[in-house]
């Protein structure tokens, strides 16, 4: 029978179990000191999660384990990622509710509406805002949340005929997923981010030069978000580079290089280091005292393999 993709070939690797997977990383060179404690972890986590964490300590040249290295080497880095994703989880949580927050302040402030997200007027992409909109609706229609059943018991708006039985935009921000507040964010027009003042807003109130550059860094935290919450690995990996974020870095911790071509050595911003300066910037901004760098460096105290100098992992 033909193939339905020539360039293909059909995937069938055989099942193998936790003990066959510990035989053939033993074959490929790498030490295991605890068989049974690595077919505990690779019981729990797949290996599909841990081999990421074991890619910087082989030889993908000749697919063998460098020499001295342990199945324990993976196991701490990735025991290391662990930590690092609910400590950065914890951070971003108080930078999501500081941002929703002084926004609303600000926006409702500037237009004297409580219900500034159903202007239209204020978004070049009404398709965005109308979408966000319904999703609000469905979200506080369904809404158990005591402050959802106050509302809608004693209140309607009076400012929009079609979305009587929507609440402020203090209410709708908090139903909003982080997705739906930076899509709201990113519609707002040109001539609103002018007549809003949203580039004094990001200055003063996020220490951000512009409104623009704020939701570039969001949807960069985003990214730094969504893998902590889905388990997935932050360790050694590219990520989105926030806009503009070099101005705020120390200049003597060295950056992660990388070659363009035989002269020309550039600085990789596109890493995780970057992504936790944004974070800090804006904690700061938002009144937070935690200081990310003293965590890292505890970190790094308590896994010193993930303090090598690795290849990145994409």
């Amino acid at each position: 029978m033909q193939s339905p993709h020539p360039q293909k070939i059909p995937y069938q690797k055989p099942y193998k179990s936790s003990a066959d997977l510990c035989v053939m990383l033993q074959n490929q060179g790498l030490a295991i000191g605890d068989i049974p404690i690595a077919k505990e972890t690779l019981d729990n986590c797949s290996y599909y999660r841990f081999k990421a964490y074991l890619f910087p300590l082989k030889n993908h040249a000749t697919k063998q384990y460098n020499p001295n290295t342990t199945f324990e080497d993976g196991l701490e880095l990735y025991e290391f990622d662990n930590e690092l994703r609910f400590y950065l989880f914890k951070l971003i949580a108080k930078v999501e509710v500081g941002v929703r927050s002084v926004l609303d302040q600000w926006i409702t402030k500037e237009t004297n509406n409580s219900f500034w997200y159903l202007d239209s007027s204020l978004f070049k992409d009404n398709g965005t805002q109308i979408k966000t909109v319904n999703q609000v609706r469905g979200m506080f229609v369904d809404s158990k949340e005591e402050f959802a059943k106050h509302y809608s018991a004693k209140y309607y708006n009076d400012y929009c005929p079609f979305h009587r039985d929507l609440p402020p935009g203090w209410v709708a921000l908090e139903l909003m997923t982080f997705g739906n507040v930076l899509s709201l964010m990113n519609s707002f027009s040109d001539t609103s981010i002018q007549s809003l003042k949203l580039n004094r807003f990001a200055k003063k109130k996020l220490n951000v030069e512009k409104f623009t550059t704020l939701c570039n860094w969001m949807e960069a935290i985003r990214q730094v978000r969504n893998a902590c919450g889905h388990h997935n690995r932050l360790f050694n990996r590219n990520l989105a580079a926030p806009n503009g974020i070099k101005k705020y870095l120390q200049s003597a911790i060295q950056l992660v290089k990388t070659r363009q071509n035989q002269s020309r050595v550039q600085d990789q911003l596109n890493r995780l280091y970057t992504n936790m300066a944004a974070i800090q910037v804006l904690l700061e901004a938002l009144g937070h005292e935690e200081k990310i760098g003293n965590k890292i460096n505890t970190l790094f105290s308590m896994y010193p393999k993930a303090w090598y100098d690795l290849p990145p992992v994409s």
